[in-house]
Order: C-alpha cells, then structure tokens, then sequence
C-alpha cells in the first residue's frame, strides 16, 4: 500500500517510519495505529522544540512542551488540536481495553496528515511539494494463507519469553520492592504520630532525654546537625512559603502562590533546583495556584548549599511535639509487633494532604510586597478599596468632571497628584475647601468608585493582569507620556509579551486601560482583528514582518496599496544580506543559501511561497493574495489611516527585534 507520508522521508525519516507504520496498522489494528499515532505527536514536539531552541534543561511532560510551544508562538491553537487529539486518544487506547472502533483510526489518520503537512512546510526545503489534499488510505485485504509461519511463531513466542524474563519482570518485582517500603515509610510515620499524641513534653525533659529534630525519607533519619547545606523543604519554610510536602508518598513537593513567586524561586537554578508553575495547581494545593519540584525522583531529597547566609534557629512550631529518642524506639518496636501490611483506606488516610502554614513573613522585594496590597480611603461610613495598581495613576488620568475645586485642593494644599497620596480620610475636607460641600465630595467619591470598578474588570481577579498594569504605569510616570510598543519591550521590567498574551495585543490593552483619546479609541476598535492578527501571527522565520515592512516602506498613502513578489524581492533580499546576523539566522539554511548567487527570480519565488500564501491563510479575510499581489483585504478611512499606519509599523519592528534577540 502506498502512503501518503512519503514526503515527510524526505525532512525526517524517523518520524516518516512511525507515521507509515502507523498508517498501515489502521485496518487491522486501530489501537496499534493509535498508540504509534501519540508517540508520533510527542516525537514531533520533542524535535520541533529543539529546532526551535526552546526545549528545557530538565525534563517536562508531553502536555507542558505543547503549552510551551504555544505559549511562545511557535505552534498554532488549529495545530495544537491536532497535538492534544493524538496525545490524548493515544493514552485511551494505551490503557482502555474496550475495542477501538475504526473510524477513531481513521480520524487520528487525519490529525496525522495534518501534523505531518505543517512540520514540512514549517521546516522542510523550499523544492518539497505535500499533497493538496488530505485523502483517506485504501483498504487492501490480505490474501489467504498469509499466516505466520509455525516456526516463525515459536521463534517469536521465544523471544518474547526471553522479554518477559529479562526485563519485564525485574520491573515489576522493582516495583512491588518500592510500594512495601513506601507502605512502611507511611506505618512508621503513623506510629510516631500516635506517640507525639500521647508524648507528655515534660515527661521527657525529667527523664533527662536527649531530644534530636528528624525528618523522614526513605529509611534515612537526618538531623539538622550540619548547617552548611539544608534541605530544600526547610530552607523554603524559613523563607516563609506555604508547603505541601508529598514526596514521602509518591507526590511532589508543592509550593502554594502565584506567578509572583517566579523571581525569588528562579534563584534557586544555581543549585540545579528547578520549579514549574501550574495554574491549577493539583488536588494537594485544593486547586489553588501553586509551583512544583521538578527532578527525575521526586522522593529523593534536595539539598541547598548556604553561602554567607544566616539562617534563623529553627525551631518547632507551637502545635509540634518534638521526637524524642525513647518515641521512636517505641514506634519500632510497635511496628515490629504489628502487622506490616496495610489496608487500602489506611494508606488513603495516611496520605491525606497536610499543608504546613509557616510561621516566618515571606521575603519579599519593595515591588512584590506592593502587589496585591489594596490602598483604603474612607468618607463617612463608607470604605474605598482602591487595588494597588491604581497606586501611580494620575488624578488627570481618572476623568473626574464637575470637582474642579476639589482637585485644585487636593494637588496644590495637599501636594496629591497621584490616588496614593489622597488623604485617609475624605469626610473633612467639605469643611476647608472653600466652595465645596459634602455633595462635592460625593460627587468625586461615585466618580472614584467608577474608575475602580473600571480598574478590577482591566486587572481581573488573577495577579499578572496587575503586574501588566503596574509595569506599563511605572514606566509612564518614568518617561511622562504613554510608552510606545519597543520602549515596553526595552524599559518595561516585564516581559513584553505578557501584554499580547493578557490582552490579545499592546494596543488592545491600551483601549481597555483608557490610555487611548476619542480618536485612536474608535480606530483600536475598528481595526481590532488587524491589530490581534499581525501581533499573533505566528513566525517560525521573520519572513512574515519582513513582507509588511516592505509594505510599509512604501509610504502613508500607498503601503496598503497590492504588492507582487518581485516587487519586494529588494527590499527583502536587502534586508537580511545587509545584516550578518539577520542573515546567519534566517537566510543560511540550505535552501536561502542558494538565493546568494540568484538574488531577484529565487527571492521572488521564496516571497511567494512563504510569507505570502502563509499570511493570506492565516489571516483570512484581512489579506489578498491574487494575481495582481499581496495587499490589505479590508478598507481603511483616510482619517484613520496615519495611526494605523504607524501602529502597524510599531508592531512590525518590536516583533523583528524580539525575534532576532530572541534567536541570539
């Protein structure tokens, strides 16, 4: 039978070996065609990941790479769908036993052309052609007395024996070894703790007994004697983090908080002690926001080496008995009188999530403490919680009408220009202002209310929406104008991308914060699909940016004006010979290396391939690719076409030069 992933050989043949085979198994084994079809998917991550530069130190999970890819713009949400299909039937079928009806085979056919489509035109040469369309493979019956050969099946019968005995059944034996002692671990842990609730403290200090703080790990018991290195779950504790410790069951070690954290635990790299960030968090942190251990064993213990740092005595927590000798001795040796095995519902028990509030205040920098703090005023009997990230706004930037006095009072007698610096109280000030009574004061409080209600729908209820907005008005109040899209990238002391990421793009985000005048507001919205496309449009190689930047070069009037490849081959051929590390990153491959010699007719053809057919796709309706050229498929007011023009502008060059530093 021939297949329709031939093409794919010719990128990458192994990928191309499990595609094929996982398309000849579709009719006589749709579970077979399913379980290749998941490690196809994971395979081609794995490679595209490391094509792209992106792939971890450490290892991360099928799921995170997918997140990753995505979340830096590398892989579509169309293609992901494609990705998370295949990983996630290819899981059912792996370890579901219920047959698998043929039509899931040939669905996953499908996600598997698609995958395999987008990866040659994504990174395959420019002479490859893929097959138009996607057509469903043939039924071909297998002859009769095409059974295997009696020998062929002892043979076979033989080495999977020899499989079974070799490898297989030490792993299970391993297994069954790790479960009994993690089983004793748990009836260890228990005993000592009935001990602790029946340990009389005073008791122990009478008899004289030596008492020594342990913690539990495997059979290991390790005091704090050698404080030149400390574990990683006491050394954050003391830090004051929030800790749900479940490596002594199997589990992770959890870090209850937010992205806010990512800072203060990036730190920890230098000793090869690596966290990831998980939204939801998992059952042990009720689902709350929380950071998780990364390592091969997550039981094994981790060590921190201290260096010109004093740590604080540590000492047990109020609620804590400490472990005496005579406690453990005595949990032994209830141990070995009783039975070694465990039932079901007590290992649940044991295993219950225990999360350990700590006693010390988190160090925090100046900017960190400040998030999340909520700034309160008050006017009669009513509270005015202001977020934190209204700090630095401006009074002017609130667009409170009818309380002119007011605010000529509260900037020049109370030196008040921005929210912050608002007296406590505001009930008073209807007595020293002259002019203004309580309803003035009423009217400048509703007015607030509304701006703060305007603030929380722009910020949410999660903390990097406020990080966002914190960022972009601290550097406002630096430059004293709104920053423009490169000066956010360059100055923001924020990634950048956050704002595309939170808001779908920079100018979208400056409509919903009300930095934009009547004009520009009505031109954000008139041309919002425009302004999301070109900031989200992915780019695997700068071609895209480079095509509208030729546009653009054209002028005010004429850059929306249609475009054919030969027409911007100079410029494109220019833009990257002109440059050596343009050029090294995106036009030395083997393909671009050819267009040195024969810069115009092979540029064209590149222009007309890539960035053209790929950005009339993607964009749909906003592009035209025809006959005539590439041009801009909607209409534009000559009123509005100066900003537009100059924002299309913006975003073109803060996404070529993120790109290439990125690359570097």
């Amino acid at each position: 039978m021939s297949s329709i992933f031939t093409f794919l050989g010719e990128v990458n043949e192994p990928l191309a070996a499990l595609v094929i085979q996982a398309e000849a198994d579709i009719w006589s084994n749709p579970r077979a065609t399913l379980t290749q079809g998941r490690l196809f998917s994971e395979e081609m991550a794995v490679t595209v990941s490391k094509m792209e530069k992106v792939e971890p130190d450490y290892a991360i999970k099928p799921n995170e790479r997918m997140h990753l890819l995505v979340r830096m713009g590398i892989v579509s949400e169309e293609i992901k769908e494609s990705f998370e299909w295949l990983r996630r039937n290819g899981n059912i079928a792996a370890h579901d036993v219920k047959p698998i009806p043929m039509d899931l085979a040939l669905t996953a056919h499908r996600h598997l052309f698609i995958l395999a489509q987008w990866f040659v035109e994504s990174y395959g040469p420019l002479d490859i052609s893929t097959p138009p369309v996607y057509s469903m493979p043939s039924f071909e019956r297998k002859s009769e007395g095409s059974e295997l050969n009696p020998s062929v099946s002892d043979h076979l019968e033989q080495l999977l024996s020899a499989q079974l005995e070799a490898k297989i059944l030490p792993a299970l034996t391993e297994q069954f070894k790790q479960l009994q002692d993690t089983i004793s671990q748990v009836t260890v842990a228990n005993a000592i703790d009935s001990q602790r609730n029946t340990h009389d403290p005073s008791m122990g200090s009478k008899e004289g007994n030596s008492e020594i703080d342990i913690s539990l790990s495997g059979s290991n018991i390790i005091t704090r004697a050698d404080r030149s290195s400390i574990e990683v779950r006491e050394y954050l504790e003391d830090k004051g983090f929030t800790i749900v410790d479940k490596r002594k069951h199997g589990g992770a070690l959890w870090i209850v908080g937010g992205w806010e954290l990512k800072e203060q635990l990036s730190a920890l790299k230098e000793q090869k002690i690596y966290f990831k960030f998980a939204q939801n968090g998992s059952q042990s942190t009720k689902r709350k926001p929380a950071w998780f251990l990364m390592g091969k064993d997550p039981a094994e213990l981790r060590w921190i080496t201290l260096e010109n740092e004093s740590l604080p005595p540590i000492e047990p927590a109020q609620h804590e008995v400490p472990i005496s000798l005579p406690m453990i001795v005595n949990a032994l040796t209830e141990l070995g009188n009783s039975e070694t095995e465990m039932s079901k519902s007590d290992l649940l028990e044991s295993t219950d999530d225990q999360i350990i509030e700590p006693t010390v205040e988190p160090i925090v920098t100046t900017e960190e403490s400040r998030l999340g703090t909520e700034i309160r005023k008050s006017f009669l009997n009513k509270e005015l919680v202001i977020p934190q990230s209204m700090a630095d706004m401006k009074l002017d930037d609130i667009n409170i009408n009818g309380c002119e006095a007011l605010l000529a009072y509260l900037k020049e007698k109370c030196k008040a220009a921005t929210i912050q610096e608002i007296p406590e109280d505001l009930t008073n000030l209807a007595n020293q202002i002259n002019g203004v009574g309580p309803k003035g004061i009423e009217r400048f409080v509703k007015q607030l209310e509304e701006a703060i209600t305007a603030e929380r729908r722009l910020i949410g209820s999660g903390k990097r929406k406020e990080q966002a907005v914190m960022a972009y008005r601290r550097l406002k109040k630096r430059l004293g104008r709104r920053p423009s899209y490169m000066e956010i990238y360059q100055q923001g002391g924020i990634d950048s991308q956050e704002y595309r990421l939170l808001f779908d793009s920079y100018y979208n985000f400056l409509l919903e914060a009300k930095e934009l005048d009547k004009t520009e507001s009505a031109v954000a919205r008139r041309y919002s699909g425009w302004l999301v496309e070109i900031e989200n449009t992915i780019i695997r190689k700068s071609y895209k940016m480079v095509l509208l930047l030729a546009m653009l070069e054209r002028g005010i009037h004429d850059w929306t004006r249609a475009i054919t490849s030969d027409e911007a081959a100079p410029f494109f051929y220019g833009y990257y010979m002109s440059d050596p590390k343009k050029k090294k990153i995106d036009f030395s491959d083997k393909e671009t290396r050819k267009l040195w010699d024969a810069p115009l007719e092979r540029t064209a053809q590149l222009i007309a391939r890539m960035p053209m057919t790929h950005l009339a796709k993607s964009a749909k309706k906003l592009v035209r690719y025809t006959e005539e050229g590439f041009s801009i498929g909607f209409q534009i007011r000559e009123s509005d076409n100066l900003t537009l023009y100059e924002w299309t502008r913006e975003i073109c060059e803060y996404r070529l030069i993120e790109y290439f530093e990125r690359k570097v």
